[in-house]
């Protein structure tokens, strides 16, 4: 029967997912046959008996090409994660518990994700944000227990503990990790535990694995729940759309406190049997890492990478000269849309082809991507996850999907998911009424279609999250800060589009009546109020008046284009002879940006070359006046 794939067969029931109809038939078989784990701690039981004493994790301490590497099989992985389950159920932590993480990506991050996933729950936390930030989230988990990097010059993570303590609603038992030997350190209180795990190791499905925060102002946090099903099935089906397995390398830069880092590769690559390569605690920031990218790919014979745009285009200009290395299968890119120029190019000088994923946290990382065996289409975001449903719907006048008036093939409108992946919820009841949509439909925020052979084209986001290097920015904790300043009457806060980042925080401020405040003065005295170093606006707009709809709402689509034709102007005045650069005009459609340059004169073939190479990078559709 066509439609039929033995699971013993292969490892995994695997054969090749390549289109809409492979995806079909594995979604008519019975679930339980395709993905037989019910936990993420199953994951790894069944990885550590299926590959013996293959390397799960390879970490270079230092993320250079000369590195002394620390490896663990998946048995040693398995070891570990069962002595640290123990350590946090000793500590108290029961299943309904959390165990928060401040840690960078490490070994001990792994060790520590899975092990608060079997005894409890885990909710790793990005440890940049504020210390008054960290105990909100703190607080509003139930932690009790934090594990955190102990004194490192590199991160500042254990200078914000005693705050954390002090403002934190309930007594915290903080374990230090990575730090010199010691009795209250990880390694010596897991090294004192048992081997075998004295946790309940039968997890049901639909148990909380983990909760990750995304979004929220300070005050009210935004935690998204993940069952043990949402993950495992993130992390079983993308390694089927990478069609990976044991004889694979993933090479993994992303924070552990991101959705991409923590599920869509790594437990991915557990799932599948396959290892990681960790470079070094400051991933893909650690620009020795950069300098020394494909020697370290070649060394290690790594054949997955990952990035998003950002880390994309730091690689072209890094490497110049090209020459990616033989064996590499693909690099997946997410958190961003990934211009088709760029990728085009990434592929033409380093050989590797770029396949999309699009996610979100509500959907553990994943709800479609492009299979590895599937040519790349500028703008298509893949098919669907298996068992999982996208719908695009018209917005309701409350704005969100309507399930109840569905469109048709190619027609733009509003995104929604529902699957397996899609998270039970938030932390706060109170959130998920806005998000959950009948039919258990959850609306993504986003615009798209779906096209005729079933692929997704995300368009653009409805709703306002800054994106900067893949990491998500709310604009309510910009604008909560600004409101602090006494001479500020109106402020919104949106994306400038940024060839590194993708998008960079700015905000436009109206005074109130006879105040004039400079924006540096304003930026400085509210910077405090910001709880993350990264949504600390780059620039300030002062304007007479804000754009408002007919409800007295500022009109963000106005702002996001001013701020864009700003920009664009400044840094293609900045390449051109002066006069060069007549007019940049910009409009958003349907969540994207469409931008039109005029040149004088208009043919002018070099100017159109430097306008073409700068925007290229950027996530923007754009044309000149007059063709």
């Amino acid at each position: 029967m066509p439609d039929t794939i033995d699971p013993a067969s292969q490892p995994q029931g695997r054969r090749p997912i390549r289109d809409a109809a492979d995806v079909a038939a594995l979604a008519r078989l019975d679930y339980d046959d395709v993905v037989p784990v019910r936990s993420t701690y199953e994951l790894l039981v069944r990885s550590a008996r299926l590959h013996g004493d293959r390397t799960a994790l390879v970490y270079l301490p230092e993320g250079t090409a000369g590195d002394e590497p620390r490896n663990l099989t998946f048995p040693a992985l398995l070891d570990a994660v069962n002595r640290a389950g123990n350590l946090f159920r000793s500590l108290g932590v029961g299943r309904g518990d959390t165990v928060a993480l401040l840690l960078p990506a490490m070994p001990e991050t792994v060790v520590a994700f899975f092990a608060a996933q079997a005894a409890g729950r885990v909710m790793p936390i990005n440890y940049m944000l504020s210390a008054e930030h960290i105990a909100e989230l703190i607080d509003h988990a139930g932690a009790s227990v934090v594990v955190a990097l102990g004194p490192d010059p590199a991160f500042p993570i254990w200078d914000k503990i005693p705050a954390i303590r002090r403002l934190a609603a309930r007594p915290l038992q903080v374990v230090r990790a990575g730090a010199a030997d010691g009795p209250d350190t990880l390694a010596t209180l897991m090294a004192a535990q048992p081997a075998e795990p004295i946790f309940e190791t039968a997890i049901d499905r639909d148990a909380i694995a983990a909760c990750f925060h995304t979004g929220g102002s300070t005050g009210a946090p935004k935690l998204v729940l993940h069952s043990h099903r949402n993950e495992v099935h993130v992390a079983w089906f993308a390694g089927r759309i990478y069609d990976v397995g044991p004889d694979d390398l993933f090479l993994n830069g992303f924070p552990f406190f991101h959705v991409a880092g923590s599920i869509v590769l790594a437990a991915a690559a557990i799932a599948a049997g396959a290892g990681t390569l960790i470079p070094s605690r400051l991933g893909m920031r650690n620009k020795a890492f950069v300098r020394d990218y494909w020697t370290i790919v070649e060394r290690w014979g790594v054949t997955v990478l990952s990035g998003g745009p950002t880390f994309v285009s730091t690689l072209l200009a890094q490497h110049p000269g090209g020459g990616g290395v033989p064996g590499v299968k693909a690099l997946y890119g997410g958190g961003s849309p990934m211009p088709g120029e760029l990728a085009a190019r990434f592929e033409e000088r380093f050989g590797v082809p770029i396949r999309s994923i699009y996610g979100m946290t509500e959907a553990a990382g994943m709800i479609a991507a492009v299979p590895r065996h599937a040519p790349r289409r500028p703008g298509s975001s893949g098919w669907p996850l298996p068992y999982c449903d996208v719908g695009v719907f018209a917005a309701g006048e409350d704005g969100r999907p309507d399930p109840g008036r569905p469109l048709a093939a190619g027609t733009a409108g509003a995104l929604a998911v529902r699957g397996p992946n899609v998270t039970p919820g938030y932390g706060s009841t109170a959130l998920n009424g806005s998000a959950f949509l009948p039919g258990g439909w959850l609306a993504t925020g986003d615009t798209g279609r779906i096209d005729p052979d079933g692929q997704i084209v995300v368009l653009g986001r409805s709703k306002d999250v800054i994106i900067r290097g893949g990491h998500n920015i709310d604009p309510l904790v910009i604008e909560e800060a600004l409101m602090h300043h006494p001479d500020v009457e109106l402020c919104a806060a949106v994306g400038e589009p940024d060839r590194h980042a993708g998008e960079l925080p700015v905000a436009f401020l109206k005074l109130k009546p006879g105040r004039s405040a400079a924006p540096d003065e304003i930026l400085e005295s509210v910077r405090r109020h910001i709880p993350e170093l990264a949504a600390v606006p780059k620039r300030l707009y002062l304007m007479d008046e804000m754009p408002l709809t007919t409800t007295g709402k500022v009109f963000k689509p106005a702002l996001r284009q001013a701020a864009t034709e700003r920009v664009l102007m400044r840094d293609l005045s900045a390449l051109l002879p002066d006069g060069r650069i007549r007019d940049i005009s910009c409009r958003e459609e349907q969540g994207q940006r469409k931008v039109l340059i005029r040149l004088d004169p208009p043919g002018h073939e070099e100017s159109r070359r430097i306008v073409v190479e700068h925007l290229s990078m950027l996530a923007l559709a754009f044309d000149f006046a007059g063709g």
